[in-house]
């Protein structure tokens, strides 16, 4: 099963918001524009499902800087199977306190998140952030490949 492409999440939140993004310098899963003089933020990072059943990927320091520095974050997951989590980076932010990010040579200071089928966890933290999944047509989807 394929991972929706970046340009599919990109189109349906610049038409949702009315305004055009557009790729931030060097961050290959960010994107910037204004809807109605407010700056948007997006960031659509990927990821395949695992043998549990769950997808995972990080967020880094830099990535939530980006976010936080707009007025509308957007996390966009992209997950396997046709599916996008779309995410008030706000809310999600209050369960990634300082003291369960994670540190390494690779990413830096980040954070891990898991995708699971109607919620997302940050490792390091027991509660559930509930979302549900927009699962794309196939039609549409092959659409754009």
């Amino acid at each position: 099963m394929s991972i929706p492409e970046k340009h599919i999440v990109v189109k349906a939140v610049s038409e949702k918001y009315n305004c055009i993004l557009s790729n931030i310098k060097r961050k290959q899963i960010m994107y910037e524009g204004t809807s109605n003089e407010k700056k948007l933020v997006l960031c659509t990072p990927q990821s395949k499902l695992h043998v549990n059943g769950k997808g995972w990927f990080d967020l880094t320091t830099l990535q939530i800087d980006l976010l936080d520095d707009s007025d509308i974050p957007i996390l966009a997951v992209r997950l396997q199977g046709y599916k996008v989590y779309y995410i008030d980076f706000k809310e999600l932010k209050k369960l990634m306190t300082p003291d369960i990010m994670l540190r390494n040579p690779k990413e830096g200071e980040h954070w891990k998140l898991y995708v699971w089928g109607n919620f997302i966890k940050v490792q390091g933290n027991e509660k559930e952030f509930h979302v549900q999944p927009e699962l794309l047509d196939r039609k549409e989807f092959t659409l754009f490949i």
